[in-house]
């Protein structure tokens, strides 16, 4: 069996939800695609016959897919401002876009986020796993901030619902402006009149837009 090298933008949309459906746990609304769909997935090699399972060049397909387009949902919000179902719009034609180096530098340029907009994670690629930084990232988590450099919550990476309380209790919020005091034995940061301690773990989920 032959395989494809590149999806086709719909064939990316079903790997994506089919994905999404099985790493996930969503639901696939099957009523957004023909019903061909699938059986040029299977005769592309990306999905098995007669199932709906992917196959290892499917899923590979499908987790890359779904890494440039979170990725351009986290550039279009971060520094664009677009949220909301026009940055999804937006978010799906720039994904088209996102080569695979180009989607390396992107995320690289964000400073390697792990989620997009709405909370959902992002899948690493060989940038995030080698920590490449040919380019000063525009945004980076709190720790990786010199001390006295200031910048912008972007985000937080919030994974737990405590660690979210934690910011929420904090009064630190995306937009807010704050200050890195200094990185060692606790990360100490500055947010409006008050002062904070946080471990580096936590610190770790505050992304700041530099500047």
């Amino acid at each position: 069996m032959t395989h494809a090298s590149e999806a086709s933008e719909l064939q990316q949309e079903l790997l994506e939800a089919l994905w999404q459906e099985r790493d996930e746990g969503r639901s696939l609304d099957w009523t957004r695609f023909p019903a061909s769909a699938v059986a040029d997935l299977e005769r592309a090699g990306w999905v098995e016959a007669g199932s709906r399972a992917l196959t290892a060049a499917g899923h590979d397909q499908a987790r890359r897919a779904i890494r440039r387009h979170r990725l351009a949902e986290r550039m279009l919000a971060d520094l664009m401002g677009a949220a909301g179902s026009g940055g999804e719009a937006d978010a799906c034609r720039l994904e088209h876009s996102l080569m695979e180096g180009l989607a390396e530098r992107v995320c690289t340029f964000l400073g390697h986020p792990r989620v997009c907009p709405h909370g959902h994670p992002i899948p690493e690629g060989p940038c995030c796993v080698e920590r490449r930084s040919e380019v000063e990232p525009a945004l980076a988590p709190l720790g990786a901030l010199r001390a006295g450099e200031s910048g912008t919550v972007a985000y937080l990476a919030a994974a737990r619902e405590e660690d979210l309380q934690k910011f929420l209790s904090m009064g630190v919020h995306p937009g807010d402006r704050l200050e890195l005091v200094r990185k060692s034995p606790t990360v100490v940061f500055r947010c409006g009149h008050a002062r904070f301690a946080v471990d580096r773990e936590l610190a770790a989920q505050i992304y700041v837009r530099r500047g």
